[in-house]
């Protein structure tokens, strides 16, 4: 009986393992497109390539306006974050001071402002790369970002 059971496991175990490797094989070799996904940001004009009939030259240009804002923004969101600890510690101790906590409310506020501010520069900058009609198809792409975060918050379709 035990061998029978240790057949059945190593064939199953087998199967398993060529399962893996086919699928491994079949990923590196047989898939010569690269994938992209529309949250990449590896390749911003990756996406943009395949839906948006963009030139070599707009990728570049699109790709430098990334890489230029890239940094500023990940540190803004880390300020924001070491900000919303220190609120959360502040909130945390048993004699919260509404000074402090007002203080920490206006930190996080303006590093938000900010930041608001650089992705709208940065929309800005590749709009005025982009043709009229890759303005729209971008546009529309944000817009219905935005729609699908409201919609899920709100139970609701914003854009139709």
């Amino acid at each position: 009986m035990k061998k029978k059971w240790f057949i059945i496991t190593l064939v199953f175990l087998t199967v398993v393992n060529l399962s893996a490797l086919g699928t491994f094989v079949y990923q590196r070799w047989c898939c010569t497109e690269p994938t992209c996904a529309m949250d990449s940001t590896e390749d911003h004009g990756c996406y943009m390539r395949k839906h948006f009939d963009i030139t070599e030259d707009q990728i570049n240009r699109l790709n430098a306006v990334e890489n230029s804002s890239r940094p500023l923004i990940q540190a803004l969101t880390i300020q924001m974050k070491e900000r919303r600890i220190e609120l959360v510690k502040i909130l945390m101790d048993k004699n919260s001071d509404n000074a402090k906590i007002e203080a920490a409310l206006r930190q996080i506020d303006s590093l938000q402002a900010t930041m608001q501010r650089q992705i709208v520069k940065r929309l800005l900058d590749e709009k005025g790369i982009l043709t009229p009609q890759q303005q729209e198809k971008f546009f529309s792409l944000v817009l219905g970002r935005f729609c699908m975060e409201l919609d899920s918050t709100k139970q609701t379709q914003c854009q139709q």
